[in-house]
């Protein structure tokens, strides 16, 4: 008897340790495996583009003189950016806005990027739960810097 009470005890024990391991966090199962963590050392700032609706245009994205890219559609793109200070700027037909972040390392932010009439587009920080959201929804269409 007390074998079994020991087997069943070492049976528990085993199957509560493994439940807690990699992966099976509250924080895991709310965001999921698909995101990578940043590169040491650095910060992972996903810029977003929604569902164009009405407005198709290709939206433009500069870091401080350097382009990044433009997204169209439902698309998102990674940087990987040493821990500064950072001035965007998001670009429309006609105009442009500027946001100025600051990121450390390990961080993770999320930007939304949309057309703004007329002919301008924003640029706008979003939460960690929509920003991932948009970015399992959308396509990548690149990784810069």
């Amino acid at each position: 008897m007390k074998k079994l009470l020991l087997a069943v005890a070492l049976a528990l024990s085993v199957t509560a340790c493994a439940s807690g391991q990699g992966g099976n966090t509250e924080w895991m199962r709310s965001y999921g495996k698909t995101f990578y963590e940043p590169n040491d050392g650095m910060a992972a700032v996903y810029i977003i583009r929604d569902d164009p609706g009405q407005d198709p245009a290709p939206l433009r994205l500069v870091m401080g003189q350097e382009s990044v890219g433009s997204l169209s559609g439902l698309t998102w793109t990674r940087l990987d950016l040493k821990p500064s200070l950072y001035d965007l700027r998001a670009y429309g037909d006609q105009g442009s806005t500027e946001l100025v972040i600051t990121v450390t390392a390990g961080q993770s932010r999320f930007l939304l990027i949309q057309p703004k009439p007329p002919g301008n587009a924003d640029l706008q920080e979003i939460s960690q739960a929509e920003g991932r959201r948009l970015v399992r929804k959308g396509q990548a269409v690149g990784n810069s810097l």
